[in-house]
């Protein structure tokens, strides 16, 4: 069996697991899968860590509550709906239509919605894209912007963004609850979608989470890395709405943005790569899967510094 087929059938066996587990944590088994192949990883390797992962997950759940944006309990009836608008339209056309409204709530779930159907298009997997565009959907969330006043270089976006009073409640939550405070906070909707969009913002973006994570090993700003990745395989620019997650995800990580480099990376990618491979850690895998890619399409040191860093912190990641 060739890799891509090997992919395909562990996919189809996916879409009967539910895309979530421990109380709505997010599913990372196709993501990491997709990532696992196109690191290298030997089949018998794909294999026994996609079993090893899926003993977490129970059946998907059937269809007990109408479609609905953010409405996660909703995810079984959005799956329906892409599964059907697939076979009626095709999978390109049905993401072309998704994306407009979807990107609107590109940070719901962590960014996982989004970080799946990336993933998704990459394994180029009809159902797989269906599963990913109904996490993302029943997971929408949107966040505030005000469009009035002019845009701002990344470093004074940055700046703008730090200077906003924290909101009253952020300990103990979730990723998605403490970017949800966020958007809520006064001042955000005025800054948050402010960074000036031109063609390397989203280079500029990825970039600072790279340089971000390599300085912090922060768990959330992992996660804007890896959203960054699936934004650069969905869509040639980043709208108003990613860039509001994109600050609302910053600000939820509490990490302080690093707009240069660390340290310089010491290991070549083959030997980082080799060492995702063997990693039982989903987020470690997909994040060097993405570091590496982003290296081959802007090419810079951090990628393989954030994916050494990511190597080294295994220990210090938890689901999200």
């Amino acid at each position: 069996m060739n890799p891509a087929t090997q992919l395909h059938a562990l996919l189809d066996a996916g879409q009967a697991l539910s895309p979530t587990y421990g109380g709505g944590l997010s599913s990372h088994l196709p993501m990491a899968q997709q990532a696992l192949l196109q690191l290298g990883a030997p089949a018998e390797r794909l294999r026994a860590w996609s079993a090893h992962y899926a003993a977490r997950l129970a059946a998907r759940p059937a269809v007990t509550a109408a479609r609905e944006l953010g409405r996660p309990d909703s995810d079984a009836a959005w799956h329906a709906h892409f599964t059907a608008r697939i076979a009626a339209t095709g999978a390109e056309a049905t993401l072309r239509d998704a994306l407009p409204t979807l990107l609107d709530g590109a940070g719901g779930a962590a960014f996982h919605g989004l970080i799946r159907t990336g993933h998704a298009v990459l394994a180029g997997h009809a159902g797989e894209l269906a599963a990913g565009l109904a996490h993302w959907a029943a997971h929408f969330l949107p966040l505030p912007t005000e469009a009035d006043d002019p845009p701002l270089p990344l470093a004074d976006w940055l700046a703008a963004l730090g200077r906003l009073p924290p909101p009253g409640t952020l300990a103990g939550s979730s990723i998605t609850g403490r970017m949800r405070a966020w958007g809520a906070a006064p001042g955000f909707a005025a800054v948050a979608g402010r960074l000036h969009q031109q063609p390397d913002t989203l280079r500029e973006l990825a970039l600072l989470a790279a340089r971000s994570y390599a300085a912090t090993a922060n768990f959330t700003v992992l996660h804007l890395l890896t959203a960054c990745h699936a934004m650069s395989v969905l869509a040639p620019e980043p709208p108003r709405g990613f860039i509001a997650a994109a600050a609302a995800g910053l600000l939820a990580s509490g990490a302080t943005p690093a707009l240069t480099l660390d340290a310089a990376p010491g290991r070549p990618w083959p030997a980082l790569t080799a060492a995702a491979c063997a990693q039982d850690d989903a987020h470690v895998i997909k994040l060097t899967h993405a570091a590496w890619r982003l290296d081959q399409r802007w090419p810079d040191p951090a990628w393989r510094r954030a994916a050494e860093r990511g190597l080294c912190s295994t220990a210090a990641h938890a689901n999200p």
